[in-house]
């Protein structure tokens, strides 16, 4: 009876630190549940507040600012719009 005793006491124990533990990892969910929120509504402000469209200049004035500084370029306006559409202009 008193090897039976100790052994539920034992785990008695057991179960008050699983329970401890359960109580610390709950608290920690919640923590990271509100940080994600946090950093979501940052995300979302962010994304909110910054523009949908960047502002390029027109293909022949980019082709004219290359061309001013690499003078042996042979891109062309063509290949000046395509890089635009690809930038999503």
């Amino acid at each position: 009876m008193k090897a039976a005793n100790k052994q539920l006491a034992e785990w008695d124990a057991e179960l008050n630190q699983l329970h401890e533990r359960n109580g610390d990892l709950g608290l920690k969910v919640q923590m990271l549940e509100q940080e994600l929120k946090e950093v979501r509504r940052d995300r979302e402000e962010i994304k909110n507040s910054a523009p949908t469209v960047a502002e390029f200049p027109e293909s022949a004035d980019l082709l004219n600012q290359l061309r001013a500084q690499r003078k042996k370029t042979r891109a062309e306006r063509e290949d000046v719009e395509v890089i635009l559409r690809l930038l999503g202009r």
